[in-house]
């Protein structure tokens, strides 16, 4: 069992896309961190609940065609849900060693997650699960810790970025630039990539020691520029001139854009690493 002091990488699973491509990035993090992953599957206790009322209807994702809810059907969805998670781990120990373990409990979807994001080092997750409205960019699961919890979330898409792509780090204010910096090149380091800081308009690199002092010798590559103009749109053209790997960015960035920053890390169609102000 791990214990407080042990911190570990959290991956949240529920089969969709891009929870498995979640999962392959949480155990890259836990490899290269020594640390556990801890693997946490969530059977929603209201969803079970709900499911055999004869009100109760589920619309195909595919079709869009409404039928019955029932209660056998899903139980049995969930325990091939289960299946296959157990398959999915098992596999990575046919990589590098790594320690693992499946956490599957029923009951409130978040409040189970703050519960087993105690202690945590990460907690990594697909940015839009199967819970998502069609075309979102953000779940609702990834939405409420985002709005509520204050743990260093990686958020994960299906798609994986060109092996060119670098691990970007918004940088603006000077007391949190070490900490961007830092875990963007923890993450550059766990996926063989390299470092591109995007400073926000006013950042003045003379206030950046992180920028200006000799990296430690097994740091990757860093190139560092500024963002051609303010607001959301250059944000945004920056990412497509270079598309991103993963974007690193803490709770004073969405304060520069003037956007909650759920609605900021919905607004954007890329990994997104959120800092909160405690980290």
């Amino acid at each position: 069992m791990t214990s407080m002091a042990d911190p570990y990488v959290l991956v949240l699973l529920d089969t969709s896309p891009a929870s498995e491509a979640a999962l392959d990035s949480a155990a890259r993090l836990a490899r290269q961190q020594q640390q556990e992953l801890i693997a946490l599957f969530v059977e929603d206790q209201d969803l079970i609940a709900s499911a055999g009322h004869v009100f109760a209807r589920e619309i195909s994702l595919l079709s869009g065609q409404a039928r019955p809810f029932d209660r056998e059907i899903l139980l049995a969805r969930l325990a091939r849900q289960r299946q296959r998670i157990e398959t999915r781990l098992a596999s990575l120990e046919q990589q590098p060693p790594l320690r693992w373990r499946l956490d599957v409990v029923t009951g409130p979807v978040i409040d189970n997650i703050r519960q087993a994001a105690i202690g945590a080092d990460w907690v990594v997750l697909g940015k839009a699960g199967w819970s998502a409205e069609r075309g979102a960019r953000l779940g609702t699961t990834a939405r409420q810790l985002v709005e509520t919890t204050r743990c260093r979330l990686l958020l994960w898409e299906e798609r994986t970025a060109s092996r060119e792509a670098a691990i970007v780090a918004l940088i603006g204010e000077p007391q949190t630039s070490g900490t961007i910096i830092e875990t963007a090149r923890l993450l550059a380091r766990a996926s063989d990539r390299g470092v591109r800081a995007l400073l926000l308009p006013g950042a003045d690199p003379a206030e950046l020691p992180v920028l200006s002092s000799a990296p430690p010798a097994d740091c990757p590559a860093m190139t560092v520029e500024r963002l051609a103009g303010r607001g959301l749109e250059a944000l945004r053209r920056a990412l497509r001139k270079q598309p991103a790997a993963a974007l690193v960015l803490d709770d004073q960035a969405a304060l520069a854009f003037g956007i909650p920053m759920a609605d900021l890390i919905a607004d954007l169609d890329t990994p997104i690493i959120r800092i909160p102000a405690s980290i």
